[in-house]
């Protein structure tokens, strides 16, 4: 084979693995995840989520909401802990000082012998973020105290807690919370007020949130 041909068959060979490379890759784009999660594929057991409808804060305990208003809380991921005075609190992480704020939703509910009392927190690190949370409190003798978290987003509304009683296969009761709140649609800028329901539904095994069985629709 001449030099010529040599040179053909290799240009060939480049145009063909550029043409792969250009049109052979998935189609397919990063998602923007500004909704908070995916619908799953199968929710827990005893857990129906035509069940659970959205929930407002007019289902708000007022006399439970004023006895948190001064609870002791985590404040931020390092565990910084501050004690609420009427429902606020500021705090300083190293070089991080924020703001602490209890909600204006407060429910309560009893599974077996122990009192549980949700409450929504938002936490503020100093930047233009403000993370909200679900918190859960074990109400033991007239002491709240919180035993876990659950991030709800960046910037939401958090508008309804529910909390209901399901018994799972093995006939052990437990607590579920749906949260209903509303996010940011895809695109619209984060200074705006949320317009979009969700709903997260969380499961409680053995006094904490279990992430895996966290539910978004």
């Amino acid at each position: 084979m001449n030099k010529k041909g040599i040179i053909a068959i290799v240009i060939i060979v480049v145009l063909v693995v550029i043409g792969f490379l250009v049109w052979g890759r998935s189609n397919k784009t990063s998602v923007d995840n500004q909704t908070r999660g995916t619908k799953p594929t199968e929710l827990p057991t005893g857990v129906n989520k035509d069940d659970y409808a959205p929930t407002t804060k007019d289902t708000t305990d007022t006399s439970l909401l004023g006895r948190l208003k001064n609870a002791s809380v985590s404040a931020s991921e390092t565990g910084t802990r501050v004690a609420l005075q009427n429902g606020s609190a500021k705090f300083t992480d190293g070089e991080v000082k924020g703001t602490v704020t209890l909600g204006d939703i407060a429910v309560e509910k009893t599974i077996g012998s122990t009192n549980y009392a949700l409450a929504s927190l938002s936490v503020n690190s100093g930047g233009s973020g403000t993370y909200k949370y679900v918190v859960l409190f074990e109400d033991k003798n007239g002491t709240l105290t919180d035993k876990s978290y659950s991030v709800i987003g960046d910037r939401v509304s958090i508008t309804g807690i529910r909390a209901d009683m399901v018994t799972d296969a093995a006939g052990k009761a437990q607590l579920v919370v749906t949260v209903s709140y509303l996010d940011h649609d895809r695109g619209e800028p984060l200074s705006a007020n949320p317009t979009v329901p969700h709903t997260k539904i969380l499961v409680v095994e053995n006094g904490e949130f279990n992430p895996a069985k966290e539910i978004n629709l």
